[in-house]
């Protein structure tokens, strides 16, 4: 009877087990999930096409147009002379600005004129007899000639024979000696090409100049040069003649040019092209580095949104008429700096104009004009 009666009882516990569990689940009741209902605000920029204006922007140092540096040719001391030639000197056009010590060389021309002169004596008793009918012409050119002046030409001649006879005596290689001679004597006194300032100067009075020594540099500073490095794609559009408005990197003052010259080659190095604006006024100095924005023309029928919308360069989001995003396809024209300039969006037509987090296409939205989105944000 003992093991009869532990049996009946374990079944009893089990079987109260049971129905207590089942009891007890029963009366726990499974959480009921909230809902969340998302509203997104899209703000949004509405399309409306028109002709934009095609600017080219850059920036390049300022140089003068008549730049010139100056070398020497010969030898000698540099002398003193009315004004120096120093940083800052201005000088008129054909005003001497440097004078070499040129003692040597002019008491060698003289010399050589002297000779020239006593072959020409010489010639005219043989010219007499061979030529009476010229002896007066060269006569003549026989007084012409002085040691301090420069040779006047030689007489032309009438007949092949009196040209053998003049060249055997060898006055044609005595007189072009001598004209070499009076142009290398120029050379040791240098004018101004232009009206212009010395913006640099290698040598001072009383110091030795040897041949081929870079003496400075003499600038027109009345018309300047503005070279610009322009990207390879924006040079394209850039044409001679087409305005351009310089301004200084201060913002301070602004000044009007025009391309006067675009270099055909493509730097391998940095792919630009090389823009020249050319441009005065007053306040430019050689060597600023202002900004150029340089008017090409327009895009017609374009539109200018922030460069942030794009995705993969050429997709943008909008919005339709039911509130739904929409993945449109685009065809930029032009990369600026921050924006770029589309076409082919539809006149009206809602574009994303803010980039929100995990949107997809097939969204739904609230569209709110952009304007209004920031007002509500300040």
């Amino acid at each position: 009877m003992t093991v009869r009666k532990t049996w009946i009882i374990a079944i009893l516990v089990l079987v109260l087990g049971g129905f207590g569990y089942k009891y007890i689940s029963g009366l726990k009741k499974s959480p009921k999930r909230k809902t969340e209902s998302r509203t997104v605000v899209a703000p949004f920029l509405l399309v409306k096409n028109k002709a934009l204006p095609l600017i080219v922007e850059a920036s390049g140092q300022l140089i003068a147009k008549n730049r010139i540096e100056i070398y020497s040719e010969v030898n000698g001391v540099l002398q003193k002379t009315k004004k120096d030639f120093r940083a800052g000197m201005p000088f008129r056009k054909g005003e001497l600005m440097i004078s070499v010590d040129a003692t040597e060389h002019t008491a060698n021309l003289y010399a050589q004129r002297s000779e020239f002169q006593n072959l020409v004596t010489s010639l005219l008793p043989d010219l007499k007899l061979e030529f009476p009918e010229e002896i007066e012409k060269w006569d003549n050119y026989l007084n012409s000639i002085s040691i301090e002046k420069s040779l006047p030409p030689i007489p032309e001649t009438h007949s092949k024979k009196e040209k053998f006879f003049v060249t055997g005596r060898k006055v044609y290689s005595t007189y072009y000696n001598i004209k070499n001679l009076e142009a290398r004597l120029e050379k040791y006194s240098i004018r101004a090409p232009f009206t212009g300032i010395v913006t640099q100067s290698n040598i001072n009075p009383g110091a030795l100049v040897r041949t081929g020594q870079k003496i400075g540099v003499f600038s027109n500073t009345d018309l300047f040069e503005l070279e610009l490095s322009v990207k390879a794609s924006d040079a394209a559009y850039v044409k001679v003649n087409d305005k351009a408005t310089i301004t200084s990197s201060d913002k301070g003052q602004q000044w009007t040019g025009f391309v006067s010259r675009v270099n055909a080659a493509i730097d391998l190095n940095t792919q630009t092209v090389s823009v020249f604006i050319e441009t005065k006024g007053e306040g430019m100095k050689e060597g600023m580095f202002p900004n150029a924005r340089i008017t090409c023309g327009t895009h017609q029928n374009a539109y200018e949104i922030p460069r942030n919308l794009l995705t993969e360069n050429e997709f943008i989001y909008t919005i339709s008429n039911d509130s739904t995003i929409v993945r449109t396809r685009i065809r930029p024209i032009r990369f600026l700096e921050k924006s770029v300039i589309v076409k082919g969006i539809p006149d009206q037509t809602k574009v994303l104009g803010k980039n929100i987090p995990g949107i997809f296409s097939g969204m739904k939205v609230v569209p709110v004009p952009m304007d209004q989105a920031r007002a509500e944000t300040l």
